[in-house]
This record gives C-alpha cells, structure tokens and sequence, in this order.
C-alpha cells in the first residue's frame, strides 16, 4: 500500500510539473491537475493540503533527485577534483533532461512564487546547490582560487543554465559531455586568468550576506545515506547474530525512508532509536544523527 501512494503523489507530482510549464503556476488549477491525473479533486487534496504545497514539493522532489545523484559521485572515493566536477555537471545536465518541464517551469513568470516556505526553500537549494561545486573549484585551481570560487560558482551555474534554456527554448541539441567540457574550458580560462592577476573579487560577505552562510555551510556533514552506508559496511565486517541482523533491517528501513520526497520523522526517529542497540556504530551514529538534524529530519 505504501508502494502505491508513494507512486500516485509522484504521479500527481510529475502531471502538476508539467501543467505548471506549459500554462503556469498561477493559471493552473488543482481541477486541471485532477483531471491530467485523471483523479478526482479530492484524491489530490488527499496528497497535498494545497498548490502551494504541491509546488514546495515539485522543488523537494528535484533536489532530492539532484542530491541523491551529487552524493553517489561523492561516494566514488577515486576520482579526482576535476573528475568529480565532470560528474556533477553531468548529473545537472542528465537530470534536466530527464525533466524539462522543471527546468521550464523556472523559467516562466510565476508571479505565484511568492509563499514565504518556497522562498526560503528555494534559497536553502541555492546555496545547497552551490556548495556541491565550491569544493570541487577550490581541489582544481588550489587555495588560491578560494575567495573567487563563489564568483566561479555562479560562471558555472549560470552556462549550465544558459545552454540548458538554449536547448528548450531554441530547440538545438547539445551532447551533455560536450557542453560538459565547454563548461570547463571557460571556467578554466577564466580561473587562470584571476590566479593570474588577482583582481579583487566583486562579492564579499558585506555586499553579499547569504554568502557567509555558503562558506560556513560548505564543511557540512556527509549525506545522511552515505552514513547508512557506512554503518551497514562496519556490521557486516565486525558484527554477527541476531542482534547484527536487527541493526540491518532497521538500516534497511531507514535507507527507504531517506529516498522519499518526505521523510517521516516518526520512521527517522524509530530506526535511530534501533541502532543505539548496536554499540559498534555509536561514533557512526553520531554523525548520522546530526546529518538528519541539519536535514530537519530530526529535532534540534
């Protein structure tokens, strides 16, 4: 039964995305959601309490989808900086094609944005989305680089963007790896031209203040599921039993719960409570709890 109302609210989910693209945010109905459903009205009201609702979702559901790939390269302990990089303009790339109408969406006049929870959200994926790249800029160009990384950041972000809109707006195809590389070229003519010659950097934390928030945010915890990772790892290697079993399955049931949309904290919380049990993963444990605070999965 789970299974099946986490597939309508992703169905429901994916028809309100694409309504939003082609007509709007404002002018678009939860009626004509419904009907695109083909739903009732209340069956939709039963997921989401609101539109506005719905649409926070739309960005939860993206960015959930968009961590969910950063953190799988961050988990490929081999690669290099600039390797890593590649593979997380890939994701962008591969994931805005996968959903255009998202992409679009963004890019209409929604005069409808303006509900203070989607704004701060929106913010929050910002500087999110930021702090994936601001490490992988700093490991290329070196220590040197670092007060123009959040400049290079949004050079970055922005072609992403740029090419991404050409390609929906002006209908030309572009090979994500070559778009890829292009992307990099120009960051790089451009990161040694201000190693170079050392310009002062336009943005600063006076000019700038949610740019204080990024740097100090950028030594944040690892993901929540790279730590379920590493928990499952240490028991199979040191634990054995019942007991050892127990801690899996409740791993396994956490595992599920992180990849939703929305995150039961009861679940959350119940699973934690679980693997106190287990005194081998009490450091692990630690960090996987304070990953989930600074998700609000947990309470602070």
């Amino acid at each position: 039964m789970e299974e099946k109302w986490n597939e309508k609210k992703r169905h429901i989910l994916l028809a309100a995305m694409k309504l939003f693209a082609a007509n709007g945010y404002v002018q678009t109905t939860m009626q004509e959601i419904a009907e695109a459903c083909k739903m009732s009205k209340g069956s939709v009201y039963q997921q989401f309490s609101s539109k506005e609702a719905l649409l926070l979702d739309i960005f939860k559901f993206f960015f959930k989808r968009l961590n969910d790939g950063m953190q799988l390269v961050e988990r490929e302990r081999q690669l290099g900086p600039r390797e890593r990089l590649e593979r997380k303009i890939l994701v962008c790339l591969h994931l805005w094609i996968e959903y255009p109408e998202f992409f679009t969406m963004q890019m209409r006049e929604n005069g409808g944005f303006v509900n203070q929870e989607i704004r701060d959200y929106l913010k929050w994926m910002d500087t999110e989305i930021s702090m994936f790249f601001m490490d992988s800029l700093v490991g290329i160009y070196g220590d040197g680089y670092a007060p123009y990384a959040p400049e290079g950041v949004l050079l970055l972000s922005s072609l992403l963007s740029t090419y991404m809109g050409l390609q929906l707006v002006e209908k030309i195809t572009l090979r994500p790896d070559e778009v890829c590389s292009h992307i990099l070229h120009i960051v790089d003519a451009v990161a040694e031209r201000v190693l170079r010659e050392k310009p002062r950097p336009l943005l600063n934390e006076s000019n700038w203040p949610r740019l204080k928030e990024v740097c100090a945010r950028n030594a944040k915890s690892a993901h929540p599921l790279l730590l379920v990772k590493r928990c499952r790892e240490r028991l199979e290697r040191l634990s054995e039993g019942e007991a050892r079993n127990e801690a899996l399955e409740s791993l396994t049931v956490l595992e599920q719960e992180l990849v939703e949309i929305r995150p039961r904290r009861v679940i959350v919380l119940g699973m934690l409570a679980n693997l106190k049990r287990s005194p081998e993963l009490a450091d692990l444990l630690a960090e996987l709890k304070a990953a989930c605070k600074q998700a609000g999965l947990v309470s602070r």
